[in-house]
């Protein structure tokens, strides 16, 4: 006999679902887009979405009679930033921005999954356009690769994975085996390498945010278009992405996990 969940669950859920899907939207959206894309009905959906603007975490554009989040999320949002330390670690991104001209991310594990949670963009005209909430795949991305390196489930993901790994460029790696190697690497020399492998043109460094017990809560990265990055800079800005995702670690709370 399964278990009953607690009256209320799946208006809490359903109300989540639109939340991230306007999170998740580049525009705004209907009722009708929202209701079809959640598979609710418009009553339910119209109902949902009353609920929220309510609370301020929706709001209504009138002119389009579409919708967007509402400033409530912003201040939710922020809280949440203080209550993991993000205030504090964003001028230590701004700094590493203004020293080395290049976009500056900080992102986090969420499944199988490596999430911006915080970027310092590059000024200079050649860059790579990216935003906060973008997801990748962790074996693509220095930042993934980093917070595994230092992960105690590193083992099981890896084991997850099918014997031949999706291709998101023709340089991302082809099996889970080529996967563990970079992470004893990385394990050994302190930061990760994206190679072309998430987004052709682009070459990373992460480091690891790592928690009292050494394992990553996050990751620190530096984006550079390779035609600024030759393989003689990857060091150089290894070194000190090291440094600076060791300043950010002061300020990430012992009892609270980032990653998951």
């Amino acid at each position: 006999m399964s278990e009953e969940l607690p009256a209320g669950t799946q208006s809490v859920g359903r109300a989540l679902a639109v939340l991230k899907l306007l999170a998740s939207s580049p525009d705004e959206l209907t009722g009708s887009a929202i209701a079809a894309e959640l598979r609710l009905s418009s009553g339910t959906a119209n109902r949902l979405i009353r609920a929220l603007i309510a609370e301020g975490l929706v709001a209504r554009n009138p002119m389009s009679d579409s919708y967007y989040l509402g400033s409530g999320t912003v201040l939710l949002g922020q809280a949440a930033q203080r209550g993991f330390g993000m205030d504090k670690a964003l001028p230590i991104l701004e700094q590493l921005n203004s020293e080395t001209q290049e976009s500056v991310n900080l992102s986090i594990r969420q499944g199988s999954e490596s999430v911006v949670m915080m970027r310092v963009q590059s000024m200079l005209p050649l860059r790579f356009e990216q935003h906060t909430g973008a997801r990748f795949p962790l074996y693509t991305t220095a930042s993934g690769k980093a917070i595994l390196a230092f992960s105690p489930h590193a083992e099981t993901y890896v084991e997850s994975l099918p014997a031949t790994l999706a291709k998101v460029t023709p340089h991302s790696l082809s099996t889970p085996r080529e996967l563990s190697e970079q992470l004893r690497e990385i394990r050994v020399r302190g930061y990760s390498i994206d190679e072309q492998e998430n987004v052709e043109g682009v070459r990373c460094v992460g480091a690891p945010i790592l928690d009292a017990d050494g394992y990553a809560q996050a990751a620190l990265v530096i984006q550079v278009p390779t035609v600024r990055m030759p393989k003689s800079r990857v060091r150089t800005l290894g070194d000190r992405i090291v440094q600076a995702a060791k300043e950010v670690s002061q300020f990430v709370p012992v009892n609270r996990a980032m990653s998951h």
